[in-house]
């Protein structure tokens, strides 16, 4: 602990406590502010933990009876469901992990917290190691990204899937972070890629890449500082071969999970003109959630889904806001010292690509017919249903040009009050940030946490035995109704279960055949049960999407009800996938731990080394 109480010759603590000493205060009120949402009044949580602590309470059950094993169907929901293949599932998360250990309303506030952890070492070691900031502008970007809107408000609601957007600026650094030789630059390299492929199995989705947008604009803007690019470009490769590596298994079965239920029927909401786009956004970034959604709201076109204040939050303080009008006059007034002729090629070129990539959040969300019609031509693109998520591309840039733009002028001793000021008032604004609709969330989890108290103590063996779209929970003399996907607690698997990969209102699920009562029931040859295997490999299991186990096939179904694995074909992509994945898990695993016993060696052979006399 040394390290943390140096003093300097004056007895003045060292930048490196006073990091800590901000940090503690910081995730201290973080943690003051955010704690009693988890869960709300009379054991409330957000609308979405419907899906989110249900899906890791199914998790739990599958890593009791099969570990490590992939997960890759689900009896629990929609009357048999893929699991590993759907790409909002993070049965290998550290969300997971907790949940096993802690339960599941403390795994999600857990999760938050270090995901708020991450943000604040994250943005501080970019600051530091990268743009070699001093340590009161590392604190500064630090406890921006920390208080950002945008991760607490969507825990909030039950978007815990997204907490890797925290591991955006250690991406960063692991790309960009100068370092003494190529076998480290390599392990930097690997140590991006892993992080990357966390990202996709933990649930991430398709803002991954609204993410490498970010990182991307973040690495343009260090070259445009002076640094090299050369080392961004060689570790990116290298960090993206890994990271598909890891990852390829979940990503082939998610795009033959998706290949079978496209997205692209839902309309593309955007402001209606160029000056309301601009509103949007800035308003998503400086306004807090509810403000933001009642200024935005109204002026969006093309909206087939109300979009809620939680789709708003991507905001920093309005501190951070007036510091940013502060100086964008002060460039203003500079202007007439400026020449087109000081800039360079190299600096020209720069600065055309960040524009270029900090104006697309702007253009995907303006609507204008013929430009909406286009979009819906592009792969990915055209599955969105709320563009809005690409303003998460501004959250770490801002973040980051704050800092460079407060570093650039020169305060003297005011600087540190200054900084103070700012942290204070974000600390401030989210505290006093109005919440009504986040206190207003009405998922019910008594019966989820009762069921996992019940597991976790061994007092319920999960099986499901019925299809209905409610049960009825007997606990004690009491009886509880469960509905939506509570309904898998009492061995009932809910037809009508959420997904949004059916679709928001279930568009593409076809309950076509299924009847309320016991999986085994026999109709016309087939069992009341959904195959899951056909929504993915439906050419190699001999089906099509959405039909039922065969009555020949008892004896997948009855190790498919218990949460065992059962007997399936997948495709030959799948199987080489699987393989590549388990390869490269292999690979990345021998390189650290050698990687690990050269440093050891290194230093062992440097302390013990025989001085020269």
């Amino acid at each position: 602990m040394s390290i943390f109480l140096k003093t300097n010759s004056n007895g003045v603590p060292s930048p490196l406590l006073l990091s800590w000493l901000t940090f503690i205060i910081l995730i201290s009120g973080f943690s003051l502010i955010f704690q009693p949402y988890f869960p709300l009044q009379h054991f409330m949580m957000g609308h979405d933990y419907s899906v989110g602590l249900t899906s890791l309470l199914d998790g739990n059950i599958w890593f009791k009876n099969n570990g490590l094993e992939p997960p890759w169907f689900s009896p629990s929901f929609c009357a048999g469901q893929p699991f590993f293949g759907d790409p909002q599932s993070s049965y290998y998360s550290i969300l997971q992990i907790l949940s096993i250990f802690f339960g599941l309303i403390n795994a999600a506030y857990i999760t938050l917290l270090i995901a708020a952890t991450l943000l604040f070492w994250g943005g501080y070691l970019l600051m530091r190691h990268v743009f070699k900031s001093g340590y009161l502008v590392a604190v500064l970007v630090g406890g921006l990204l920390m208080y950002n809107g945008f991760l607490p408000h969507r825990m909030l609601v039950g978007h815990s899937t997204f907490h890797s957007f925290a591991l955006l600026p250690w991406i960063s650094v692991l790309l960009l972070i100068p370092v003494r030789n190529v076998l480290n630059s390599i392990a930097a390299a690997i140590a991006a890629g892993v992080l990357m492929a966390y990202c996709v199995h933990a649930g991430l989705g398709t803002i991954i890449l609204a993410v490498g947008l970010a990182i991307l604009l973040i690495a343009l803007l260090y070259g445009l500082r002076g640094g090299s690019l050369k080392i961004f470009w060689s570790r990116s490769a290298l960090a993206i071969i890994v990271g598909l590596g890891l990852s390829i298994s979940k990503l082939w079965a998610s795009f033959s999970f998706l290949s079978n239920f496209p997205r692209t029927f839902y309309l593309l909401p955007g402001a209606a003109n160029f000056t309301d786009t601009v509103g949007v956004i800035v308003g998503g970034l400086f306004l807090p959630s509810q403000w933001a959604y009642h200024f935005g709201a109204p002026r969006l076109a093309n909206v087939q889904w109300a979009i809620a204040p939680h789709e708003w939050a991507y905001n920093f303080s309005i501190g951070a806001a007036l510091f940013l009008i502060f100086i964008l006059l002060k460039k203003i007034s500079n202007l007439k010292q400026f020449s087109l002729n000081k800039i360079s090629l190299r600096q020209g070129t720069l600065l055309l690509f960040i524009f270029l990539g900090a104006i697309w959040p702007l253009a995907f969300n303006l609507f204008e017919p013929n430009w909406n019609a286009f979009l819906k031509t592009i792969p990915i693109i055209n599955a969105t249903s709320t563009p809005l998520r690409w303003i998460i591309v501004y959250i770490p840039l801002l973040a980051v040009v704050i800092g460079l733009s407060f570093q650039q002028v020169k305060w003297g001793r005011f600087g540190g009050l200054i900084i103070g000021v700012i942290l204070v008032s974000t600390v401030a604004q989210s505290a006093l940030e109005p919440r009504e609709y986040y206190l207003s969330q009405g998922y019910k989890v008594a019966a989820v946490v009762y069921g996992d108290e019940l597991f976790r103590n061994k007092q319920w063996q999960p099986s499901i035995q019925n299809l209905d779209i409610q049960s009825e929970l007997h606990v004690g003399l009491s009886k509880v109704k469960l509905t939506g996907n509570d309904t898998f607690i009492n061995g009932v698997s809910q037809v009508f279960c959420y997904n949004p990969v059916f679709g928001y209102r279930h568009e593409k699920f076809s309950s076509d055949g299924l009847v309320a009562g016991s999986v085994f029931l026999e109709q016309n040859g087939f069992l009341n049960l959904k195959n899951p295997a056909c929504y993915l490999y439906p050419k190699e299991n001999s089906c099509v999407p959405g039909d039922r186990f065969r009555a020949d096939q008892k004896d997948q179904v009855q190790n498919f009800v218990n949460y065992r694995p059962f007997d399936f074909n997948i495709s030959a992509g799948q199987r080489y996938s699987n393989l590549l994945t388990k390869l490269s898990l292999i690979l990345v695993s021998l390189f650290f731990l050698g990687w690990v016993i050269f440093i050891v060696r290194q230093k062992l052979i440097s302390k013990w080394r025989p001085t020269c006399q």
